[in-house]
């Protein structure tokens, strides 16, 4: 390993160390971000994305049941749980 020399060592990849990692390079600093396992943590992986992506899912259903105030057609949604959660996984990824 090569000696490196750092303005800030952040000590996990999550949301916050991520935010905190940005704003210091902006800054003109030189960062150190350590993480045990993937970037991200629960927010990204797990809670925040995830939850937030099924969340739209479910906001569109009633959209669409209520689309002719806004004068488009009426259309009964049709739910495909696997393609909700294929959508949700690929907002995490």
């Amino acid at each position: 390993m090569v000696n490196q020399n750092y303005d800030l060592i952040i000590i996990g990849g999550g949301s916050t160390g991520l935010t905190a990692a940005r704003f210091a390079v902006q800054l003109g600093k030189k960062v150190a971000l350590v993480e045990k396992d993937r970037m991200g943590s629960d927010c990204t992986w797990t809670g925040c994305v995830p939850s937030k992506a099924l969340v739209k899912s479910a906001k569109v259903a009633p959209e669409m049941r209520n689309a002719r105030r806004y004068g488009v057609g009426l259309a009964e949604p049709v739910i495909d749980i696997r393609t909700v959660l294929a959508h949700v996984h690929s907002v995490v990824e």
